[in-house]
């Protein structure tokens, strides 16, 4: 047997297993916008979880609308994340792997999202629309199932002409009875009937890439050639990298992972919804010794946009319950570096929560981010 039936064989098997146990509920859900304009909603995505990884399922338009999608995680924690890069499944369909705070609550497992709807589709022709709004609430559409062309596509029109189905909604799911039987694609103008991606039809894709995926990983020299070439410069190996932040970038050259990237990287630069503003890094490869943390603003042209309190947590185990404070100082800046000494702290994840600019105005900014060890 080769390895790739046997592979093959080893999913079925997985989803064999899992399928009986999916609980009759939607998909996490996220809105999607761009890194600069959180009020921008492009489109919606919903969220699955596989080999540790976090993943985006959305269409490929609005993708290619977003550039770099930025995510708005369901629910009043707003947890934000943006996609690392995206597989083009076909039929306007993709896949996004994602970074950020919402991979810490990253929806169901892929394996155990529901896929055998043929018996609801027979049974009810009405439905609902589920998508997420800029700030995180629940907006639901009433619509009615007007065909299904027996080829993986549904189409809907809103149960009520007064509620049309709007730009920003590709991406939503389509539930009946709790149940996410499709993704919506797109919407006629002229006719209001949008076309649904049938839940089916977009995992059988789904799991076709992860299990290719699962295939043995290409050689290093492959995978630096398909690396996005807009990514900037990894962190030093073994040092700190950035894995959550609170507030979007103004721009996609200026996110919050170029705190720990290369020196050709721009500083990271946000004007936030709300403060504080947090910054959680991972600390190093498990459990490292700091004994500071250096805070390098030299390459911002204002020194009044710096961060001018920071209040530092650790997180020795990793879970999202365990953040103690461990200090709160004013930052002095000597040629534009700012330099904070601790006493000798194990852990694995240290956040900064920035409360002011040292100029008092809304845009904070910061060139790197450093570990003493």
């Amino acid at each position: 047997m080769t390895n790739s039936r046997l592979r093959a064989r080893l999913w079925a098997s997985a989803l064999t297993a899992l399928l009986p146990c999916a609980a009759p509920v939607a998909a996490q859900q996220a809105v999607v916008t761009t890194q600069d304009a959180s009020a921008l909603e492009i489109g919606q995505a919903f969220l699955a979880h596989h080999g540790g990884q976090c993943y985006a399922i959305l269409p490929t338009h609005v993708v290619s609308e977003a550039g770099r999608p930025a995510l708005r995680r369901e629910g009043p924690q707003g947890l934000l994340g943006e996609t690392v890069d995206h597989a083009d499944l076909g039929d306007d369909l993709s896949l996004a792997r994602v970074d950020g705070a919402i991979s810490t609550d990253c929806g169901t497992s892929a394996l155990s999202i529901r896929r055998a709807v043929e018996r609801l589709l027979q049974q009810g022709r009405l439905g609902t629309l589920r998508a997420i709004n800029g700030d995180g609430t629940v907006a639901q559409l009433g619509v009615t199932i007007v065909d299904d062309d027996g080829r993986g596509l549904l189409r809907v029109q809103p149960t009520h002409q007064g509620n049309p189905i709007r730009k920003g909604l590709s991406g939503s799911l389509l539930l009946i009875d709790g149940v996410s039987v499709g993704m919506l694609l797109s919407v006629n103008a002229r006719s209001g009937i949008g076309t649904v991606a049938r839940i089916d039809m977009l995992m059988a894709k789904v799991d076709a890439h992860l299990m290719n995926a699962a295939a043995p990983a290409a050689a290093p020299a492959a995978q630096a050639a398909a690396a996005p070439a807009s990514a900037p410069a990894a962190a030093a190996a073994g040092g700190p990298r950035v894995l959550a932040w609170n507030a979007l970038p103004i721009d996609e050259a200026h996110r919050a992972a170029n705190l720990t990237a290369g020196a050709e990287a721009p500083p990271w630069a946000s004007i936030p919804e709300r403060w504080p503003v947090t910054i959680d890094l991972q600390a190093g490869e498990g459990l490292v010794t700091i004994h500071g943390v250096v805070l390098d603003g030299r390459a911002v042209a204002d020194a009044g946009r710096l961060p001018a309190h920071v209040e530092l947590f650790i997180n020795p185990s990793g879970d999202a319950r365990s953040w103690r404070a461990i200090t709160s100082v004013a930052l002095d800046y000597r040629d534009g570096v700012a330099q904070i000494a601790l006493a000798p702290l194990r852990t694995r994840l240290l956040r900064l929560s920035f409360s002011a600019t040292v100029g008092g105005g809304e845009l904070i900014s910061l060139g790197r981010i450093g570990l003493l060890q």
